[in-house]
């Protein structure tokens, strides 16, 4: 009798399991969805302060290119972000369950404080690494890529660029700082 019910069991435990997959996804593509509106104005507003900032020192408006790049691919990580943690938060939780508001929901905000201060940390090791060791950039980033997120949220349409790349921004920053 027992070996009958394993293969069933077996069943079960891989349709439980897909199931959940497809929920965290669906609850990942629901909130990247949901901060496209705030991630693009705060693009547009970053944008705009840099441009003033940028043309009142003099600099030609041909520098701003690379910046507006480099802006947008942020903008597209921290979205990213947003939607993995919001899709973390909901993992365990039952389909039936109230909805929890996100700026009460301690998984959410947990995540997102601890990513963006990868994100923020990446901000500054970046720019020192370009000084100090430039040839790490590029190899640090090709480890610290995300292919198979990136395969299944393309940035929005304001935020397209060239080469659309997601970072895990813990592994990016060892890397720069270790190799």
């Amino acid at each position: 009798m027992t070996r009958n019910l394993a293969p069933g069991l077996l069943l079960i435990i891989l349709l439980a399991s897909v199931g959940q997959a497809r929920a965290q996804s669906d609850a990942m593509h629901r909130a990247y969805a949901a901060v496209e509106q705030r991630t693009l104005a705060e693009y547009e507003f970053n944008m705009a302060g840099i441009t003033r900032q940028m043309l009142s020192s003099g600099a030609s408006p041909g520098r701003l290119a690379p910046i507006r790049e480099r802006m947008k691919m942020l903008s597209y990580n921290r979205a990213v972000l947003f939607a993995q943690c919001a899709a973390e938060a909901e993992k365990d939780r039952m389909p039936s369950a109230e909805p929890i508001p996100p700026e009460r929901n301690l998984m959410l905000t947990t995540c997102v404080e601890i990513k963006l201060g990868e994100l923020q940390k990446y901000s500054q090791l970046a720019a020192y690494a370009d000084f100090f060791f430039p040839e790490r950039i590029e190899t640090c980033a090709e480890q610290s890529r995300l292919p198979e997120l990136e395969k299944v949220l393309a940035p929005y349409p304001l935020l397209q660029i060239d080469k659309p790349r997601l970072f895990d921004f813990a592994r990016y920053n060892k890397c720069l700082m270790t190799r």
